[in-house]
């Protein structure tokens, strides 16, 4: 009886080490897979960034342009032949 307690507890540990296995594994596929999206969670916050000041820069354009307009208007106004 004493022999096949231990060949249970035995079997047991080695069910227990192999399941650690699977975990440890686990998580290291975790891990890798937390800093793909790490990574792309920063990629997605520069581009985010450059799409901001790209806005910026194409509002300070249209007034520009806007400004370049409403001056090209004003030089055509006074060659009108009336």
């Amino acid at each position: 009886m004493r022999e096949g307690a231990l060949e249970q507890i035995t079997r047991t540990v080695a069910t227990i080490q192999h399941m650690n296995e699977q975990i440890a594994a686990a998580s290291e596929e975790q891990s890798v897979v937390a800093e793909q999206i790490n990574r792309n969670v920063i990629s997605v916050r520069d581009i985010s960034e450059q799409t901001a000041a790209a806005s910026e820069q194409t509002a300070a354009s249209s007034i520009e342009l806007a400004r370049l307009g409403t001056h090209l208007q004003t030089l055509v106004g006074k060659f009108r032949v009336g």
